[in-house]
């Protein structure tokens, strides 16, 4: 199945689907994406073009906590692999900056086909906010 999401975080239980920018007064939107046991989530993130130091995305393995894997502002494409099958994502961006497009792409795939968890590809340090 697939699901989308322009609201301002949620729970995400599909199969695969997308989360986009979210265009309404909120700064910070927190989206936890759930798999079935036994799969793992893998996230897309698409190049972004945010305005650095003023909005970022924050990827996490697992549930939302104090720790971010990730904070990126621009420039980039990555595929993340998450270690179980929660994933977390944050926009955060300051109050009166206009919200800047993106487009981030999650799918699940079946513990045991996976190659590792991780980065595939890894953000440049410059673009971290």
């Amino acid at each position: 199945a697939w699901g989308s999401s322009d609201d301002c975080g949620g729970l995400l239980k599909n199969y695969s689907g997308w989360i986009s920018y979210y265009k309404g007064q909120k700064t910070d939107c927190v989206w936890t994406i759930q798999m079935k046991p036994g799969h793992r989530v893998v996230l897309q993130v698409l190049p972004l073009n945010l305005t650095c130091g003023k909005e970022y995305v924050e990827v996490q393995d697992g549930q939302a906590g104090p720790n971010n894997f990730l904070k990126v502002c621009g420039g980039v494409t990555f595929v993340y692999q998450a270690s179980s099958n929660v994933m977390t994502v944050k926009y955060s961006r300051k109050s009166h900056h206009p919200a800047s497009s993106f487009n981030l792409y999650f799918y699940g795939i079946p513990v045991g086909t996976e190659r590792g968890g991780g980065w595939t590809r890894t953000a440049d340090e410059s673009n971290l906010p």
